[in-house]
């Protein structure tokens, strides 16, 4: 279920062979090895809350690709460290503050660009497990917001609703740090 947003948020990342890329939450390694294959003279970071998760993805990374257990709003990451920032499925996790956003903001460098897919509510209200408990859902003017709250400017943000297979509609969201 996760490949084919996965496959649009790297393609709206645009990689070059020399980006260095972040991803947030690994899920099962399937984009980290996408990422080392499209980006082959970067370094790939997959960083995840979920030991599990990121047991499964050591299992299929190559020597580039590093893991680290970390939380979205303390990126253990210096200013600017990466080009471009992957993120699918990861923001029903986020605050309400905006922090998320303004960390994966932080570690961009000048021109960077973060792709990022949610599946939307409409889609999330049918999924039994996708509980407003236990993950944040938006519609576009939502996830606008969010990311505004966490320093993305207007001219910065592109949201575009996508339809997958199986009824699923989502965002797919195209963040570039102009400075």
């Amino acid at each position: 279920m996760n490949k084919q947003p996965n496959r649009l948020a790297i393609e709206a990342l645009q990689l070059a062979e020399t980006d260095n890329v972040l991803e947030l939450g690994v899920g099962s390694g399937w984009a980290l090895e996408k990422l080392s294959q499209a980006a082959r003279r970067g370094r790939i970071w997959g960083i995840d809350q979920s030991a599990d998760m990121l047991a499964m993805a050591a299992s299929r990374s190559t020597a580039r690709v590093s893991l680290a257990r970390a939380r979205f709003e303390a990126l253990p990451f210096p200013d600017g460290a990466f080009d471009k920032v992957l993120a699918v499925n990861v923001a029903y996790f986020f605050a309400d503050d905006g922090r998320e956003f303004r960390e994966a903001r932080r570690v961009l460098g000048p021109g960077g660009r973060m792709a990022m897919y949610i599946s939307d509510r409409a889609t999330l209200a049918g999924w039994p497990f996708a509980r407003e408990d236990t993950h944040r859902s938006y519609d576009m003017d939502e996830l606008i917001a969010a990311i505004a709250r966490g320093g993305f400017t207007p001219d910065e943000v592109d949201v575009t609703p996508v339809r997958l297979p199986l009824g699923v509609s989502g965002l797919l969201a195209i963040l570039a740090k102009n400075s």
